[in-house]
């Protein structure tokens, strides 16, 4: 897979958590191909790419919502 597909479905998660989508909304999730199925490896990467973009935007959200630390 290349690297751009895989930056396409990192920010799709990231758009579906601004959105606020959980994170078992993964729409690949629904689509899971047979474990005989030639395209397992591909599906695993985007599956990936999705969670991976979510997390991230998640862990800004985060912690943008966390106090400032205090200055001494």
């Amino acid at each position: 897979m290349n690297l751009e597909l895989i930056i396409d479905w990192q920010q799709r998660g990231i758009n579906a958590r601004i959105l606020g989508l959980s994170i078992e909304e993964n729409p690949l999730l629904k689509c899971r191909p047979d474990r005989s199925n030639p395209g397992l490896e591909d599906w695993h990467q985007k599956v990936d790419a999705w969670l991976f973009g979510w997390q991230i935007e998640d862990t800004m959200r985060a912690s943008n919502r966390s106090p400032a630390s205090s200055s001494h």
